[in-house]
């Protein structure tokens, strides 16, 4: 039997708990989901307060929380909030991605078309808001996905990067110009190169390219998004991690990379850090070098708004950061600044975790 636990911020019922009330301790979301057929696994994702749960293999797609907006491409005559996991129709037949903004949603099927959902105020869906789900660049066929705040980015089968939504901070790669309108469908990457890889913060993008070293980072830097950048390549400011990428992930105002490597220390942050978001105190709002975080076989990471959790490969979990909510799972709120086990190897090791804005989700 699958178990799926949530924690943190739940006032628009994104935990799937049944109720609106914010989760200290770890509490099962409901209905429990089926086991998924053959090694495929339950994937949680959410936004500002709504959440989907999917099979990677599989034809189910499951959400919860607001749909205020129709970020949870069902029809706004349903009454929202969904307090429990609910059945959303999809186009295709198998999902390979969902990424979540603040009130949008992207969708990316098997067959690498993209589409998207919800509030398209700042032209973060890339395509008209007429449908429960819009299909962005017909005749692109793309292979990942990423949400920022208010902007959205993905990746074709050549490596090329499109962004599109918001651009104020220039977080799409190109040079903001005063009240500029929000940036339709457009090529962000040219001139980088294939690339492999990317995340998306609050006001910044990452992309990691297809040599997994370098990364490159456009946007805001009030709180060191930009990271060691030691030069620059048009709009992007770019820098080499010390080992090839596994994954990259963001939050608001910090990023994670999961590294190549067995052992401790194959996290790497940088960022925003006033709230533990790189699992240590530092002077100062932010840390503009890498630091690295010390737990063992990392295989798994997930970031929130503010916080970052952790899987391991014997099927641990710990989290770190803001905590205003018990996301990153202390119940006294407090916020977390070294990581926290949350969720033992034993009885039941976890085999997926996954994050909101203000939450978190363990899958065991």
């Amino acid at each position: 039997m699958v178990l799926v636990h949530a924690l943190g911020s739940n006032s628009g019922g994104q935990l799937a708990t049944g109720d609106l009330d914010d989760v200290h301790h770890l509490a099962a979301t409901r209905p429990l989901p089926e086991s998924p057929t053959g090694c495929a696994k339950w994937r949680v994702c959410g936004g500002g307060n709504h959440t989907f749960m999917w099979t990677d293999r599989g034809p189910t797609l499951l959400g919860c929380g607001s749909n205020t907006d129709g970020e949870l491409a069902l029809s706004k005559e349903i009454a929202s909030p969904l307090l429990c996991w609910t059945p959303v129709p999809f186009p295709g037949s198998h999902i390979q991605q969902i990424a979540c903004g603040w009130s949008h949603t992207l969708l990316l099927n098997d067959q690498g078309n993209v589409y998207a959902a919800g509030s398209n105020t700042f032209g973060q869906l890339g395509a008209p808001s007429s449908a429960p789900w819009q299909r962005v660049a017909p005749g692109s066929c793309f292979v990942s996905i990423a949400c920022g705040m208010r902007h959205s980015l993905a990746l074709d089968t050549n490596g090329v990067v499109y962004g599109w939504g918001a651009n104020r901070n220039g977080q799409l790669g190109i040079e903001p110009k005063g009240k500029q309108p929000n940036i339709p469908v457009t090529p962000v990457s040219r001139g980088l190169g294939p690339i492999a890889m990317m995340a998306c913060g609050r006001t910044h993008s990452i992309l990691i390219a297809s040599d997994r070293m370098t990364v490159y980072v456009a946007g805001q830097d009030k709180y060191a998004q930009w990271g060691p950048s030691a030069w620059v390549s048009g709009t992007w400011r770019a820098f080499q991690l010390p080992r090839p990428a596994l994954k990259v992930c963001s939050g608001w105002d910090f990023a994670a990379v999961l590294l190549e490597g067995e052992g401790h220390s194959n996290i790497a942050m940088w960022g925003r850090a006033d709230q533990g978001q790189l699992a240590c105190r530092v002077d100062g709002a932010y840390r503009r070098d890498l630091d690295y975080v010390d737990l063992p076989d990392v295989s798994d990471i997930a970031c929130g708004s503010s916080h970052t959790v952790a899987l391991t490969a014997g099927g641990s979990v710990f989290m770190w950061g803001w905590n205003e909510h018990g996301n990153a799972g202390d119940p006294t709120l407090n916020n977390v600044y070294t990581p926290l086990c949350v969720h033992e190897s034993r009885p039941q090791g976890a085999v997926g975790i996954g994050c909101g804005y203000g939450n978190s989700f363990i899958v065991s």
